[in-house]
Order: structure tokens, then sequence, then C-alpha cells
């Protein structure tokens, strides 16, 4: 009966990399926090509740519950996620790019190179980075968002068309497809409008019944009044206590 046995080297190897495995999974680079909680109630990063001082990540996904809300700051930028929304969040170059799933959420610029672009449907909302800017998106139905810009000014796309919200208005923005997501990913990513499905919205709206919009006119002014009363206070508190993380 032949013995076979193990060269040395060739044990010592295998032992080697089993022990290293943990350490150089433990020592690989973690991605660097794009933001972080301020407040919150009612507030959830992922499937945990979100704490204050908990860091935010590119990617992450935000939702807040009936009253619930959410105040972040990604550097000089802060968004507050209204009751019942929720949204994706990812890195960009210029500071961030948002993706809101449901519901509103506010934003506030310090104008300059830091900035934040808010996605909604099919809707671009680019808040003027030559200003400092205050304003909010909101989801009405699949088909259609209000994009209010209460402070600076802010440029909507829509398609091939576009628009400046100059201040102290308000704007309803007739999305071109209803948005079915499959994976999500940043607006900013080349290959995003390829993990979702797009239904036309003229479809849509008529399914439901719904008055269409003017095909060649996507934007009808709307009133600011009822956006604007009490929706900021949250972000003012935010801007105003440099002390806070």
């Amino acid at each position: 009966m032949r013995t076979t046995t193990r060269s040395p080297r060739l044990v010592i190897l295998v032992l080697s990399i089993a022990l290293a495995s943990p350490l150089l999974a433990q020592s690989q680079p973690q991605s660097p926090a794009l933001g972080i909680v301020v407040t919150s109630s009612a507030a959830s990063i992922g499937n945990s509740p979100a704490s204050e001082g908990a860091s935010i990540y590119s990617g992450d996904y935000l939702s807040t519950q009936d009253n619930g809300s959410l105040l972040l700051r990604v550097g000089p930028v802060t968004l507050q996620l209204e009751s019942s929304s929720a949204l994706h969040i990812y890195s960009a170059p210029y500071g961030a790019v948002v993706e809101l799933n449901r519901g509103s959420v506010i934003y506030t610029t310090p104008g300059g190179k830091q900035n934040v672009v808010i996605v909604a449907s099919d809707v671009r909302v680019t808040p003027d980075p030559a200003l400092a800017d205050l304003g909010r998106v909101t989801i009405d139905n699949p088909c259609e968002v209000t994009a209010y810009n209460q402070r600076g000014r802010a440029n909507v796309q829509v398609g091939h068309e576009s628009r400046f919200i100059e201040q102290g208005k308000a704007y309803r923005v007739r999305a071109e497809a209803k948005i079915s997501y499959r994976e999500y990913l940043s607006p900013d990513d080349s290959d995003y409008h390829r993990h979702h499905d797009h239904e036309p919205c003229a479809v849509y709206m008529t399914h439901l019944r719904l008055p269409a919009a003017p095909m060649h006119d996507p934007f009808a002014l709307t009133s600011a009044a009822f956006i604007a009363a009490g929706t900021v206070i949250g972000v003012y508190k935010a801007m105003e206590s440099p002390d806070r993380p």
C-alpha cells in the first residue's frame, strides 16, 4: 500500500492563504461617506433606522414613514426628505445626484462647485451652480412632477425641453414616460436608461382618465404659495447650525 505524503511547502502555502484571506478582506478600502444624517424621525437607510450622525454612502436608499423626516448633508449641500418619501442618492463629481422615487425632497445649495441634481421620473432638476439655491421637488404621480424654486434659479429638463424656474415660481412638469425600475443605477451613468422600462405618459394618463398636457409644452406654471408655506424650516435650522455634523 502506497502512502501519499504532502509536500511541507504546499501545506504551508495553503495555511498561509487561509490565514491571510480574512486580513485581506478587512484591508479592502471602504468607499468614503457621501454625507451624514443631521436629524431623523421615522426614517430609514435601507432597512435600518436612520440615526443622527449616521453616514450616507453612494447608492443608499433613504425613506421616511408617514409624518417622518430626514435631513442630511452632502458637504455644503443639504437635503430634506419629507413625509412618506423615498430616494436613492449617488456620488457625482459636482456633489450628488438624487433619484427621487416618491414624495418630496427639499434641497439647498451654496453656489459654486458643489451642487445636487434631482431626478424624478424622467424630469431632471439642476439648481444654477452660480447661485445659492433653495427649492423643492415633488412627485405628484408617475407622470407629473412639481418643481418649486424659492431662492436662486433651477433648470428643469424633460426630454429635449428645458426651462429655468426663477425665484418664487413653481411648475408642474409632465414627464414623457412612466418609469418602472428593474435595477437602480445613478442617473448620471451611461447605462441608466437600460435598467428600467418606459411607458409613454400619454398612454398612462389616458388609462387614469386624467387630462393630457399640450404636447408642445410639458411645463405648466402653478401657484407656489402653498408649496412655500412651512416646507423649509428644517433646512434653515440646519444651515444656521454650523456646530452640527
